[in-house]
């Protein structure tokens, strides 16, 4: 027979530290937040979160857009531009992610991004939080090197065209200008 042993007086390895670890973190939040709130970061992030919407918010494509993926060789239809705007939205996920300085300020701007998307073209919403576009997007970007490669073949994937360079193409020139625009767009916010 074993010995009975009393461990009511035993702690468990970690159990300080994990606590002590989740008040650490959500005192860096809260820290976090007021420095960006009292600098105006906050502010900026959520201008340029709502403003960004613009650029896909449009109920037909903008003639030069159309144009542009007619001069790639893309047949612009109705599916085709479909995932030109869900790859417009992602780059602009992207670079607001990437090109804000902080991780609190870069989900104020996308909260913002969204939700003004959500109110004013909903059915649009609706259809990219359906699609599952970013996921193959960011599946894409984690094994590469080149992300406006990699984006473009996702874009041709998703477009059913999986080897074609055309579409493939275009998706990599419609990732980089967006980037182009969407970082020069942040910068001129004069982040602190």
């Amino acid at each position: 027979m074993f010995p009975v042993f009393d461990d009511s007086d035993m702690k468990i390895v970690g159990e300080k530290s994990h606590i002590y670890e989740e008040n650490s973190d959500f005192q860096r939040y809260l820290d976090e937040s007021s420095k960006q709130h009292f600098n105006g970061n906050a502010s900026k992030a959520k201008a340029i979160g709502s403003n960004i919407v613009s650029s896909f918010s449009y109920r037909a494509a903008p003639a030069e857009l159309v144009q542009f993926v007619i001069e790639q060789g893309v047949k612009p239809t109705d599916s085709i531009m479909l995932q030109v705007r869900f790859l417009s939205v992602f780059s602009a996920e992207y670079c607001l992610g990437v090109f804000l300085p902080s991780p609190f300020l870069s989900d104020i701007a996308k909260s913002a991004m969204y939700d003004v998307l959500m109110e004013y073209s909903p059915d649009f919403y609706d259809l990219l939080a359906r699609s599952g576009a970013f996921s193959f997007y960011y599946l894409a970007l984690r094994d590469s090197e080149n992300i406006g490669r990699a984006v473009g073949k996702q874009f041709a994937v998703l477009c059913g065209e999986k080897n074609n360079e055309k579409y493939a193409s275009l998706g990599e020139k419609l990732h980089e200008l967006s980037v182009s625009v969407y970082k020069k767009a942040i910068n001129g916010f004069a982040f602190v």
